[in-house]
């Protein structure tokens, strides 16, 4: 495997992986409770019935991850990206769709019941769920150009989320796995493509462990505190993926949105092989990820 192959495949997978490890701990806000029920998350677990996602299997994805996985689908078939066809895809997930509908996606389906063009119902979220979901993308066009990769990455973010702030962070997103995937500098990267507010917020608690720093932060689903904190993880853990997905579950909160941007940050930054072989192996979605990197 050589080294963009290797940056590639440790964008797409860390992305993945990263939301599975914290499926099974989603949207726990106390972490008190969280290590009492669940000790540390160093493997896949169930959710369990009594969490948001009782259908969902250790390895699954959370309800972001499935989009996500949606848009790999559609890329590894259709072989070009294109929003409007893309859309229709996105749009045949849910009549049978059986796990959590956040806000963003009611949101659009229900504006595109009076709209013609079905790229243009998205919600005004200012949730980080809608950029996050865009690793297949960054992957599917990385022997493009930056710019490009850009296009398609907002593209994808305003079809649900149409705010300033989650173009703002695809646009960052885009640029900053493009660069790491072309061998760049992970913290030179951070520093040369994210929001300064964004950076200042991540440093300002750097000296904190990381329960307190995303508590600090804010560990719901807005940018406001779902990028800092990914920023924070990212440069805290800059070369032990491992111990940054592992982080970021037990900090709790929306920890499979913040899994899937930070997945992408690190796995790019330090590879595929910067990822435990048994999170690969017992990913569910594993098959679908190696055809898309193999087609």
């Amino acid at each position: 495997m050589n080294d963009i192959t290797n940056k590639q495949s440790g964008l797409l997978f860390g992305s993945f992986c990263a939301d599975a490890l914290s499926l099974g701990v989603h949207w726990i806000y106390d972490t008190n409770e969280l290590v009492q029920k669940h000790g540390r998350i160093t493997q896949y677990k169930a959710p369990g019935a009594d969490s948001y996602h009782p259908h969902k299997q250790a390895g699954d994805q959370g309800h972001v991850g499935d989009q996500a996985l949606c848009l790999l689908k559609f890329l590894s078939r259709e072989k070009t990206w294109n929003a409007t066809t893309f859309m229709n895809e996105w749009l045949a997930m849910w009549p049978e769709y059986n796990d959590y509908v956040d806000g963003a996606t009611k949101t659009t389906l229900a504006n595109l019941q009076n709209q013609s063009d079905n790229t243009q119902g998205g919600s005004d979220s200012v949730e980080i769920a809608g950029p996050a979901r865009i690793a297949p993308l960054i992957v599917f066009l990385s022997n493009s150009s930056e710019n490009e990769v850009i296009k398609a990455a907002v593209e994808q973010t305003m079809l649900t989320h149409r705010s300033k702030e989650a173009e703002e962070s695809a646009t960052f997103l885009a640029k900053a796995g493009y660069r790491l995937i072309h061998g760049a500098d992970l913290l030179e990267t951070l520093n040369d493509t994210a929001p300064k507010w964004a950076l200042e917020k991540a440093k300002s608690v750097f000296s904190e462990n990381t329960v307190n720093a995303i508590a600090n932060l804010g560990p719901a689903c807005s940018i406001a505190s779902a990028l800092p904190s990914v920023l924070y993880l990212a440069m805290k853990y800059e070369n032990d993926t491992e111990t940054a997905f592992i982080e970021n579950a037990m900090a709790g909160g929306d920890n499979c949105a913040r899994g899937l941007v930070l997945g992408m940050l690190l796995g790019a930054a330090n590879g595929f092989s910067s990822i435990p072989q048994i999170w690969i192996e017992n990913l569910m979605a594993s098959g679908d990820l190696e055809e898309f990197l193999n087609s």
